[in-house]
């Protein structure tokens, strides 16, 4: 009975360490973030996630927990016939028929041990058994490390409950009892439709359930190889509410930058209005006075910045007025001078193909409004497109610009 138990207790060891191992391995079933996925996962239809598994073993009853008699001789054959559901991807619901024989040894005659052993000095107990039974199971490797298909090997604990029912033919006696178990199953993948079992499971029942009268409980252990089938769908898919869920949270994140990028562009906004309103204080104040000589006093405010809405290649009004004035004020009252025209774009929109088109379509409608409009010669004017590798402003509105030097 010790050798069994060792035998049992180092199987389950070898199952945990094998789990431990498994769950190191899953390091690759997160998302993309590094988090373990877990669900919510959509229910499947009622006859998704099923699996049917047919397996065969060994049974060992324990009348007791103390059996008399050579351990050889309490070793019996064992069938498993089960059904089951994966619920999620970590609780499952299973029905189904444990048993085949049972064998041991007894002091006194029973109607299952009815043949004296001399040799042994016992009776020689055998008999069928069956145990229909329900199962609640828990997938630990889908609970700790998350839900993965194509996982080698899952670790599941259960318990079942249900009716058990002892018999031995030739004779009319039989018994039933209410009967529980725990167990083990591990599941290794095979394919995608077929997994190898091995279960192991303990037992517990009323101590007659053998036709004796020793009262108290007995118990059975038992070790059980097979396969097992899926049916239908096989996998889970995540659920629309976590997708849903994912969705909302990256908009609340894009409604929150562009309300920041719109304050900055009120900010600047607000800062060009004030420049604007200067300059038109300075453009009434040279009408009103034209005594002032605007060449030397003028070119101090090089070089000048027109600005440009996002996305957009030509200048609004207010643009256009500064753009004006700086010409009348400073380009053409210098006729030596050289000019030097820089298109630009910022570099937190667009990509770095789409911000070089925008800058060279700035600068070439900025040159086009000097020769064409203004008479600027082209020998005085020098073109750049610098795109968005050279942003002079820490704001990303201010570097939509064609800057004149």
């Amino acid at each position: 009975m010790k050798t069994v138990r060792l035998i049992i207790a180092t199987l389950l060891v070898l199952s945990v360490s094998s789990a431990v191992d498994v769950f190191a391995q899953e390091n690759n079933n997160r998302d993309e973030n590094g988090k373990i996925v877990r669900g919510p996962y959509e229910t499947n239809r009622l006859f998704d996630n099923v699996w049917i598994g047919v397996a065969g073993g060994i049974n060992l009853y324990e009348m007791g927990f103390n059996d008399p008699g050579p351990f050889g001789g309490r070793i019996s054959a064992a069938i498993d016939i089960n059904i089951g559901k994966w619920v999620t991807p970590s609780v499952g619901l299973r029905i189904g028929y444990s048993g085949l024989t049972a064998s041991g040894w007894s002091h006194t005659a029973t109607p299952y041990s009815p043949n004296f052993d001399e040799g042994k000095g016992l009776y020689k107990k055998q008999f069928g058994t069956m145990f229909v039974h329900g199962d609640v199971m828990w997938n630990i490797s889908n609970a700790f490390s998350g839900y993965k298909e194509t996982r080698v090997w899952n670790f599941i604990p259960f318990l079942s409950a249900g009716v058990a029912y002892s018999y031995k033919n030739g004779t009319n006696y039989s018994n039933k009892e209410f009967a529980v178990a725990v167990g083990l199953l591990n599941n290794i993948r095979l394919s995608n439709r077929i997994d190898l079992t091995l279960e192991l499971r303990q037992f517990i029942v009323n101590g007659n359930y053998d036709s004796s009268n020793q009262g108290g409980l007995a118990g059975m252990s038992s070790v059980t190889l097979g396969v097992a089938v899926k049916l239908g769908k096989t996998n889970f898919n995540r659920s629309n509410r976590a997708a849903n869920e994912q969705r909302i949270g990256d908009l609340e994140a894009l409604n929150k930058e562009l309300n920041d990028s719109n304050s900055a562009l009120n900010k600047a906004n607000d800062d060009l209005t004030n420049e604007n309103k200067g300059l038109q204080a300075k453009i009434k104040d040279m009408e009103d006075n034209p005594q002032v000589v605007v060449e030397r006093i003028m070119l101090d405010v090089t070089p000048c910045t027109v600005f440009f809405e996002i996305g957009q290649t030509v200048l609004s009004e207010r643009e256009l007025a500064h753009l004006d004035f700086y010409i009348k004020n400073v380009i053409e009252q210098d006729s030596e001078k050289t000019f030097t025209l820089i298109g630009s774009a910022d570099k937190q929109t667009g990509s770095k193909r789409r911000n070089q088109q925008l800058s060279q379509m700035r600068v070439d409608y900025v040159c086009d409004i000097l020769l064409n409009k203004y008479n600027i010669p082209a020998e005085r004017l020098i073109i750049k497109s610098e795109g968005s590798e050279n942003n002079r402003f820490e704001e990303p509105a201010l570097n939509r610009a064609v800057t004149i030097e």
